[in-house]
């Protein structure tokens, strides 16, 4: 039997009216994002990823 992936709520951010998002702090400095990294968004079973690229 497969286990449920391990899921952990990192933060939370809303929507501007420009459809911009913040990232929280926490994911910022969990990922080691920087000013100027890119980030992709995917879809995989119906679930949004929001990654940093490191392809490009």
């Amino acid at each position: 039997m497969a286990e449920e992936p391990r899921r952990e709520v990192l933060g939370i951010s809303k929507i501007t009216y420009k459809f911009q998002v913040t990232i929280p702090k926490r994911v910022r400095e969990r990922f080691k994002f920087k000013r100027g990294d890119i980030v992709v968004f995917l879809e995989e079973d119906g679930t949004l990823i929001v990654k940093k690229s490191t392809e490009i």
